[in-house]
């Protein structure tokens, strides 16, 4: 009987299950919950209970790995909602400007600076101030949730992060979090930062972890959990507990991976590079797999105002979803996005009275500014609120759904200002009104919900210019093909190190953009691509046609399409990477080698380079087991850094050495499907 494992995904609307066979590649089952963003484990188990009740070959006890993505660290650092923590800093300057602003944009964290403090070739200039960091722990250790160590040259020497580890563990129970062991890249207020960050997120990853755990036992799921990276990669349940800040960006991460996997056997054979755009609810992901693995960002990932040292898939977000708002000028513009609601067949489909209202709405001559839109009250109401909002609930408390013309009506009459939608930000109030959604509904391409809602909604947007419904949908659906194209053409642009924006695309796929609008016939410009694109996503096969019309390309929409990130959560392979340095000493008097927990001298790179070898085979693969992998195969590349002087001898600086560690895995078939666009 073959292993199976459980891929688990949180995306923006809907948390995934599949079952995945990983020596055929295949899905046996699969089953959809939306997602519950007040608590994801409560859509986890919605849909591990849908998973369960299906049938596939083998049954739960098949099921020997349970593969989660999650965004719940990088909604965790985006609105600011982690824990408190301590923050040991040795060596930095508290003065220094870039310091200043980290300690001023976290607000969670109570930051304390230490003496003790090592060079560039990692000598000790200051020793530790181990009485400071004593008394520091003694004081705050009452107040926060876990602690984080950074030292600013910890990655050529840790000693001092090691030391203030065991004085702290000494004093406290709280998790502890050490700069140098998230990542060997220079920049120590970054690492800093990042140090911070995580601590702040070990309670939070911790929580969800056990409910998924608590889910899966209910539904009888016992197997080992598994977590997925920013960077494609899977790690341990162990693992993600320490470093919860590695797994930002798992959601478009495990969606790369789901698209190469689901694409076997839909590329042409040697077809490494691949565009993958990711359709939600709320946002599009544009993405690419590059040599058959999804690009990472050498930058690190960004998540709100952070730019953290974690690696993780370089992505391109944009505000356009399925359920993205819609508006229509009088001229016959449209807009998408970027903002999120609810879509009118979906209100209608829960509360069938807004069909009525919608009818008066449309035989009333209202304009499409305030027809068609109505209110619900979302998360519950805390402080953060304007005066249009608070108005607004109070009127939503005692009508719901609460339509805007009525709620606009009232405030006229009583003297009342309201600014309209783009003035309501808060959670505690939801916005329903026309969707890209409502468009497939109105054209017989989404089977859920009232379509007579949808229907009636196109009607009005598109009223003052006498457009049917059907015209209107189309042109919806029309405008995010176009919005596709542009965003794939802009990335391909900037990857290219080209600033470029379009301007226009004509209605047969034809760009038109600083040569020319077209509008004359004289210049005529198609832009296209060359690796394939690969579309996922709930609306993925509804839309690609419509991006076929826009951009020359084969487009291709593979099985299972609206569950590829759950899909790559089970696939996900075990990835690791460690950078090692050598460095020239002071008047070159031999070299270094920087190892994680030691420093080495010696008279030459090659002595050193056969040394880091050596011992960071073994490291690596403790480092594999570690994060769950069993049989690993340790790989290294080395990059040697000379000068030629003026009399033409070559002259040794140093080098790097970057291992990577992947779990070996036996050989499997490719997975069928089929190739539509081209």
């Amino acid at each position: 009987m073959n292993a199976l494992t459980l891929g688990l995904d949180t995306g923006g609307t809907h948390t995934d299950a599949v079952i995945y066979n990983p020596q055929t590649r295949t899905v046996a089952a699969y089953a959809k919950a939306e997602t519950t963003h007040h608590d994801l484990s409560v859509g986890i188990a919605r849909a591990l209970e849908k998973l369960a009740a299906r049938d596939w070959p083998g049954g739960r006890e098949a099921v020997t790995q349970i593969s989660l993505s999650t965004t719940l660290a990088t909604n965790a650092i985006a609105e600011g909602v982690s824990s408190r923590v301590g923050l040991i800093m040795m060596g930095y300057d508290a003065d220094q400007e870039a310091v200043r602003q980290l300690v001023q944009k976290l607000p969670l964290v109570e930051s304390v600076f230490v003496r003790g403090s090592h060079d560039y070739y990692g000598t000790e200039e200051e020793p530790l101030d181990e009485e400071a960091i004593e008394a520091a722990v003694g004081t705050l250790d009452p107040h926060v949730s876990a602690w984080a160590v950074s030292g600013f040259f910890s990655v050529k020497n840790p000693a001092h992060e090691l030391a203030a580890s065991r004085i702290i563990r000494s004093l406290s129970q709280k998790p502890i979090t050490l700069g140098r062991d998230l990542t060997g890249e220079y920049d120590a207020v970054r690492r800093a930062a990042t140090a911070a960050l995580n601590a702040g997120l070990v309670g939070v990853i911790n929580r969800l972890l056990e409910a998924v755990k608590k889910a899966a036992r209910g539904c009888g799921f016992k197997a080992r959990l598994m977590v997925v990276k920013g960077d494609g990669s899977l790690v341990s349940e162990d693992w993600a507990r320490d470093r919860p800040i590695e797994t930002v960006v798992s959601g478009p991460a495990a969606s790369l991976v789901g698209a190469k996997t689901l694409g076997r056997g839909l590329l042409t054979p040697g077809e490494k590079d691949l565009w993958v755009l990711d359709i939600g609810g709320t946002t599009t992901d544009l993405a690419l797999v590059r040599d058959g693995r999804p690009a990472v960002n050498p930058n690190g990932a960004r998540v709100g105002a952070w730019n953290t040292m974690t690696v993780a898939v370089e992505t391109r977000t944009r505000g356009l979803g399925g359920d993205s708002l819609v508006t229509m000028s009088k001229a016959g513009d449209l807009t998408l996005g970027p903002r999120r609601v609810l879509p009118l067949c979906r209100l209608a489909d829960e509360w069938p009275q807004v069909v009525r209202t919608l009818k008066y709405q449309r035989g009333s001559g209202l304009g499409a500014t305030l027809a068609g839109c109505f209110f619900l009250p979302g998360s519950p109401p805390d402080s953060g609120l304007n005066d249009d909002e608070i108005v607004l609930l109070r009127a939503l408390e005692r009508e719901t759904p609460l339509a805007l013309a009525t709620h606009a009506e009232t405030c006229f009459q009583r003297g009342q200002r309201f600014s309209g939608v783009n003035a309501l930000k808060h959670p505690a109030i939801l916005v329903s009104a026309f969707t890209p959604t409502d468009a497939m509904a109105v054209l017989g391409l989404y089977g859920q919900g009232s379509r007579e809602a949808a229907c009636i909604g196109a009607e009005i947007l598109g009223r003052s210019l006498r457009l049917t419904a059907e015209e209107v949908a189309f042109r919806v659906l029309e405008e995010f093909g176009r919005l596709l194209a542009e965003e794939i053409i802009c990335h391909g642009f900037d990857q290219d190190g080209v600033h470029y924006q379009p301007e226009e695309f004509s209605e047969t796929g034809v760009f038109s953009g600083p040569l020319g609008r077209g509008k004359k016939g004289k210049i005529r410009v198609e832009l296209g691509v060359e690796d394939s694109i690969l579309l996922l996503g709930a609306p993925a096969a509804v839309l690609a046609p419509f991006l076929g019309r826009r951009l020359k390309g084969t487009i291709i929409v593979p099985p299972v399409y609206d569950a590829a990130s759950a899909v790559g959560a089970a696939a996900a392979p075990i990835y690791l990477r460690r950078k090692v340095e050598i460095h020239s000493l002071p008047n070159f008097a031999g070299f270094r080698l920087f190892l994680p927990s030691e420093m080495i001298d010696g008279d030459s790179v090659d002595e050193l380079s056969a040394i880091a070898e050596e011992k960071m085979a073994g490291y690596m693969r403790t480092l594999a087991l570690t994060a769950g992998a069993g049989e690993a195969k340790v790989s290294v590349h080395r990059e040697d850094r000379r000068v030629r002087t003026e009399e033409g001898d070559v002259m040794e600086l140093g080098a790097s050495l970057s291992f990577a560690v992947t779990e070996a895995r036996p050989a499997s078939s490719r997975a069928g499907g089929y190739r539509p666009g081209g």
